[in-house]
């Protein structure tokens, strides 16, 4: 490394490494433009290495002022899409008690008004992750969060079809961006550390899917407690809490690090953790100006679509499909409703620690690709095992060993996929587009589908559930993990072999801050 008082500069660092494999490493620390830099953008930068050297000269301290920022961020994203989860999925829990009757519903209206969910969940997701970007996540997610605990509170009294699709068009509105906390995560953690934040995050859908299932199991002795059903005390309890956490979020939710202070750090400690993932690909920082623009930049780049194939198929497909007959599945195997509502917890509890164990094995050898296919190997090997045992009754036993695996496979997938658009497309307001869009994309697709492969006429078997769920996973989530890789193996390999001298001083700082990951300098994680 070389610089000037003035203008630092960085030269670029050709990869060492071949990339010939799914968990091959690459170090993109320091690849970069060797540019002169703006006066303010320089002292910033020289600010930035004084800092750097100073917190990371002892790993005990720098790993500690990490895991107190986990402790300030985390929490409060993770309690969020936990309660996402819960008022999202308690469809698949309020559908074994009385919900269908009372509501005058058959189940094809039940699946119905589900799909009616996604339409506005997923065509929101985009506008809304750009709103988050321009008002910050402190006012943009706690006021979402407490608005979507009033409409599931108002669905303890819904009494039709129609009533029941109105509260779950309202739902899809509100919640629209909450998928984004993998957004959110991004502009606080560097590459290396990126997808097991992300996973801790994630981790709350599995948390929700055990918690769901015991507050199902928990109100079931409340049926006609002050004239109310048990499936109305569900829906009571889960708004009142949400609508409790959003308005607790307007004082402890975390604004983007350029705009948020927090005397939970020393002010050389909130320096550098704004600093950090600024410049962790060198001293030409990303361009973090807001603009609508960003979000045709986003549709027009094909990693977004990639990206968006591996949430649809590979992830909302199986995820969705699961957690709303998961519940379902469990009673056919022969256990009473209120049994199976607490049968359905333990794959979830199994399925948190395998989501972490994953995502710490991807950030720790950046294979962001590898693990995804370790993901999809185990959900399918689950799906291979517990389709075939659902017409024995008799191998009950092993239908639930299979359902670990599907629920654990399947949700591990969803870090990785977060994280690597996250970390591969470098300016904020891009990011934010192209998350949005994919997650629209991915939720559109794989929700609708989801909701609807496993039909209530072909329970227990679901034979055509289980052919569509596997078509989908092995094209739409292996085919387009092993593409993805090799355009970004390939876009990585062609920036090595460009000449060093044909890029001394062919671009400004301002050019290479806006082009972000097309950047000559930048690689990709694969």
């Amino acid at each position: 490394m070389a610089s000037t008082e003035s203008s630092p500069t960085l030269d670029r660092k050709p990869s060492d490494e071949k990339q010939v494999g799914f968990n091959a490493p690459i170090d993109i620390t320091g690849i970069d433009a060797p540019a002169a830099l703006e006066p303010s953008h320089a002292a910033e930068y020289l600010e930035f290495l004084e800092l750097k050297e100073h917190f990371e000269s002892d790993p005990k301290a720098y790993k500690a002022l990490v895991r107190r920022l986990d402790l300030r961020i985390i929490p409060m994203l993770f309690l969020y899409y936990l309660l996402n989860s819960l008022d999202k999925s308690n469809a698949g829990n309020v559908k074994i008690y009385t919900f269908l009757k009372d509501t005058h519903m058959t189940g094809h209206q039940f699946n119905l008004a589900l799909t009616w969910y996604f339409f506005t969940y997923a065509f929101l997701e985009a506008p809304s992750n750009m709103c988050m970007r321009k008002f910050g996540p402190r006012l943009w997610l706690s006021g979402l969060v407490f608005c979507w605990g009033a409409v599931t509170l108002g669905t303890a009294w819904v009494t039709s079809y129609h009533g029941y699709c109105a509260a779950r068009v309202m739902l899809g509105v509100f919640e629209a961006g909450l998928f984004q906390g993998f957004y959110t995560l991004s502009c606080w953690y560097v590459s290396g550390e990126l997808q097991t934040r992300c996973a801790y995050w994630y981790s709350a859908t599995m948390v929700s899917g055990a918690f769901g299932g015991l507050l199902a199991y928990a109100v079931g002795g409340l049926q006609g407690r002050l004239g109310l059903k048990q499936w109305q005390y569900l829906f009571i309890i889960e708004g009142a809490l949400t609508m409790f956490f959003g308005l607790l979020g307007f004082w402890l939710c975390v604004d983007f690090p350029e705009s948020w202070s927090s005397r939970f750090f020393k002010a050389d400690e909130m320096k550098f953790l704004q600093l950090r993932v600024k410049y962790q690909d060198g001293p030409v920082s990303p361009d973090e100006g807001f603009r609508w623009s960003a979000f045709w930049e986003a549709v027009k780049d094909w990693k977004t679509y990639f990206i968006a194939s591996l949430l649809a198929f590979g992830g909302s497909v199986p995820t969705y499909s699961v957690n709303y007959t998961l519940a379902t599945m469990v009673k056919s195997l022969g256990y009473s409703s209120i049994k199976a509502q607490a049968l359905t917890a333990p794959p979830y509890v199994f399925a948190f620690f395998c989501v972490i164990a994953i995502a710490i094995y991807s950030d720790k050898y950046r294979c962001r690709a590898r693990s995804l296919l370790i993901s999809y190997a185990i959900g399918t090997t689950g799906i291979v095992i517990l389709w075939p045992c659902l017409y024995h009754q008799n191998l009950a036993g092993v239908s639930y060993f299979a359902l670990f695996l599907v629920v654990a496979g399947y949700n591990m997938q969803a870090p990785a996929v977060g994280s690597w658009l996250g970390t591969n497309v470098r300016n904020p307001a891009k990011r934010a587009a192209a998350m949005g869009w994919q997650s629209t994309f991915g939720q559109l697709l794989g929700g609708t589908i989801g909701a609807n492969i496993f039909i209530t006429k072909e329970a227990p078997t679901y034979k055509s559930g289980f052919i569509i769920l596997l078509v989908l996973v092995i094209v739409g989530g292996v085919g387009a993990t092993i593409a993805n890789w090799y355009f970004l193996r390939a876009s990585n390999l062609k920036k090595d072999n460009i000449p060093l001298e044909e890029l001394e001083g062919k671009y400004t700082e301002q050019q290479l801050s806006e082009m972000g990951e097309h950047s000559p300098y930048f690689r990709y994680i694969l």
